[in-house]
């Protein structure tokens, strides 16, 4: 009897004793083909070229005994840990202007000086999910329940008025003309933003905040996101929102997305002080009037007949 559960025993620790080989074999082989790898190495093999062992042989050495790591920013201020850089490794290299991703230099180096990585981290203006270090985890593309997949490159300045409210003063044209686009069609009349405004549609004081799951998606096609939902909102309402009095309006694709970038960029969230940007008394530049102005004609823009599509909707005053 003891022998028979002996030998039972053995088998079982045999079994068990190959399962883990198996497991640790496999663990390892996936630690060496993780997606952010390759890049890496491409990396290096890019950067030693561009680099003179003789000009700067300190540096070339340095460089040829990196090794693969995942690279990551904390910024504890908004709870953000973002990984970003794993892959993006030249984002403030001057020396990768003009490669492909992931290695490109950011195109507006003056931001970055303005916004160090090191300090803001990327998913604060870009969105996605930082802590990611593959290209759909990362939600480069929309993922299924993830709140806060990457900015569309036309909707990027959706993410500057989070902080920013003086629009003029940094250049903001898409937000700018996206709030006069709102005030031309009598947006107001239903809406109410900081107490200004109708009640027959929901405030968008916040909406940068509102969770993107309580969003009806049914009738959205594509990447069920905010984004998504905004913009096919705008272009038509009774098809993304049944029953809903809002109406469409005659916008092009541009216009529809300077209005969402600006009501996406709707926020009542309290940032740390030293990230809020001081708003100083400074004279606009010539090129904020000129997109004042621009702004200002959107009702002669939108198909010729925008301002008799506002002219009928109830205006709500503002006192």
């Amino acid at each position: 009897m003891e022998k028979a559960v002996l030998r039972k025993l053995t088998s079982l620790c045999i079994i068990c004793g190959v399962a883990v080989l198996v497991l640790s074999g496999f663990a390892a082989f996936r630690d060496g083909e993780r997606e952010w790898m390759p890049h890496q190495a491409h990396y290096k093999e890019q950067l030693l070229k561009k680099l003179s062992p003789v000009k700067n042989p300190i540096l070339y050495q340095r460089v040829l005994r990196t090794q693969p790591e995942i690279k990551q920013i904390v910024v504890d201020e908004w709870g953000a840990v973002d990984r970003c850089t794993t892959c993006h490794l030249g984002i403030e290299d001057p020396l990768f202007a003009g490669a492909a991703q992931p290695f490109k230099t950011h195109p507006y180096p003056e931001l970055l000086k303005k916004h160090p990585v090191e300090k803001y981290g990327c998913t604060i203006c870009h969105g996605g999910q930082g802590l990611a270090t593959t290209y759909r985890g990362a939600a480069h593309k929309g993922i299924e329940h993830w709140p806060v997949p990457m900015v569309a490159k036309g909707m990027m300045q959706s993410r500057c008025g989070v902080c920013h409210k003086d629009f003029l003063a940094i250049g903001a044209d898409r937000l700018v003309q996206g709030r006069e686009i709102f005030k031309q069609m009598h947006c107001a009349g239903c809406h109410r933003i900081e107490k200004v405004g109708g009640d027959v549609g929901p405030e968008l004081s916040a909406f940068a905040d509102k969770d993107p799951g309580n969003f009806a998606y049914a009738n959205v096609e594509g990447s069920h996101s905010k984004q998504a939902w905004v913009m096919q909102h705008f272009k038509d309402p009774q098809k993304v929102t049944p029953g809903t009095p809002m109406r469409p309006y005659p916008m092009t694709d541009e216009q529809i997305e300077c209005l969402a970038s600006y009501v996406l960029s709707l926020s009542q969230k309290e940032m740390p002080r030293q990230y809020t940007p001081k708003e100083q008394p400074s004279a606009p530049s010539p090129q904020a009037h000129a997109w004042t102005a621009a702004a200002q004609a959107a009702p002669l823009t939108l198909a010729g007949e925008l301002s008799a599509s506002a002219a009928d909707q109830p205006e709500r005053s503002s006192k």
